[in-house]
């Protein structure tokens, strides 16, 4: 015949307990236990001792049984030890933490639980409050976080993205070879970004080769005056995107002024997105439309042949070749004498070293974006943190996991 108590000792998977009576109420199990030593050792001498002061009866929770929730009942005894007879010392158990009220075991179900749904939706399963559960999940992150060994980082990205739309920014600083967070800085001005470098070892900042940017200034001179062997990096692709919004704002000043001289408010040209796309993906019908408009207003059809030139620049694999051809283009956009377009060869001349970094680096700003996609889906997830502790825990998990 099976011995039920054994069983159910065995089931609990906890060592130094013995199960000496189980109870079910309102669907609840409830365990009593008992530990098998009768001592215990002093924390300040380490001496073995087995005179009781006193004992108290503890409820934990623990983790389900057979599909109920299982509430584990333990005696906490109070030993003397003739090192400090006026200070009693409580008897303390592997699989608890003290001062807590869940046993290791369940606190690290409720962890595995937060890893996989919101913290929302694991208080609605395992009915505990919002607070306790985001307490057990930020204990073992923050665990696992301190655990972690420091590797040597190469090339970073560094980005802000809004807590708050308008009101709260970071800096997200990210590590390109292994796609983790390095840090979450509280702010997005060179001051704020140049505290953070200042607080890192100086074989974390030697250690940089490369830092992916957008067009900021605070980042590029943070970059500049905090790591010695690290070269900013400006993304090709905000590039493209700046120079993609001057060639839309030429097809507006060219529309606008011909509504103006020929008298015609509600001329259209309808070749906004002929003009910004690239040409072999254009329709028959868009190439008709955008080669009639051209003919008849040929600075359009110029913002057109300078768009197309300017992707030859992405397929260049040599330096030298690109700050030839950033002259050449340079040249021709003069040449054009499109207000809008010449505004862009300021752009060129003003981060020409950081854009031609790429072909030294080979890493461009990308992989940032689309860690800040990631971070901001974490955000709708989570309907926004209030708490800002919360939030950079929850990120750093994620992009760990």
């Amino acid at each position: 015949m099976i011995n039920v108590i054994d069983f159910t000792t065995k089931l609990l998977g906890l060592q130094g307990i013995e199960v000496i009576h189980t109870d079910v109420n309102s669907g609840t199990l409830i365990v009593f236990a008992k530990p098998i030593s009768s001592s215990a050792p002093c924390p300040d001498c380490g001496k073995v001792t087995d005179r009781i002061h006193d004992i108290r009866v503890q409820c934990y929770d623990h983790l389900p049984i057979w599909g109920m929730d299982t509430l584990l009942v333990l005696p906490i005894r109070r030993f003397k030890c003739d090192c400090d007879i006026e200070h009693p010392f409580d008897e303390t158990y592997d699989f608890i933490r003290k001062y807590q009220r869940q046993t290791i075991p369940y606190k690290k179900y409720i962890f595995d639980l937060c890893s996989k749904n919101t913290i929302t939706n694991v208080c609605e399963i395992v009915d505990i409050s919002h607070g306790r559960c985001q307490r057990i999940f930020n204990y073992y992150e923050q665990k696992h976080l301190d655990s972690k060994e420091t590797k040597t980082v190469k090339y970073i990205g560094i980005d802000d993205i809004a807590v708050r739309k308008g009101h709260n920014y970071k800096a997200m600083v990210y590590n390109f070879e292994t796609g983790e967070v390095i840090d979450i800085i509280n702010g997005r001005t060179k001051e704020d970004v140049i505290e953070f470098f200042d607080n890192q070892t100086q074989e974390f900042k030697d250690g940089i080769l490369g830092v992916a940017i957008d067009m900021s200034k605070s980042y590029c001179n943070a970059v500049l005056k905090s790591l010695p062997n690290a070269k900013p990096v400006i993304d090709r692709f905000h590039i493209s995107q700046l120079f993609h919004k001057l060639v839309d704002d030429a097809r507006k000043h060219i529309q606008n002024k011909v509504r103006k001289e020929e008298g015609d408010k509600d001329k259209v040209f309808g070749i906004r997105w002929a003009l910004l796309k690239n040409f072999e993906d254009l329709e028959v019908h868009e190439i008709n439309r955008l080669f009639e408009v051209c003919n008849e207003y040929p600075k359009l059809g110029e913002c057109f042949a300078l768009k197309e030139e300017f992707r030859k620049f992405f397929d260049i694999t040599e330096k030298e070749e690109a700050m030839a051809f950033i002259d050449y283009f340079k040249e021709q956009v003069k040449e054009s004498q499109i207000p809008e377009l010449q505004s862009f060869t300021k752009t060129l001349d003003r981060w020409q070293p950081q854009i031609l970094n790429y072909y030294n680096c080979n890493i461009s700003n990308g992989p940032t974006e689309g860690f800040n996609h990631k971070v901001k889906n974490i955000k709708r997830r989570a309907y926004g943190f209030r708490n800002e502790k919360n939030f950079e825990i929850r990120v750093k998990f994620e992009f760990c996991a």
